[in-house]
């Protein structure tokens, strides 16, 4: 879970983030040992898996200020 390392920097400026881990960690507290690690291994499963945006076209760059000199 390196990747959502990031995160923790996160809670330490952030007081909705800290709410919101509170009351994770409390509805976690109510669950297995079993179930946790279930939950935070799908966590990292969906933020591994998931892919970043594509890279806009070059061409499609290019043609934005043609177009705002044209009109």
């Amino acid at each position: 879970m390196l990747h959502l390392a990031g995160l923790l920097d996160e809670l330490d400026r952030s007081e909705p983030a800290r709410a919101a881990m509170a009351i994770l960690e409390s509805a976690l507290a109510r669950r297995s040992v079993e179930e946790q690690t279930a939950f935070w291994r799908a966590v990292d499963l969906y933020y591994v898996s998931r892919k970043a945006p594509p890279e806009p076209a070059g061409g499609m760059l290019g043609a934005a200020p043609q177009m705002a000199a044209a009109v």
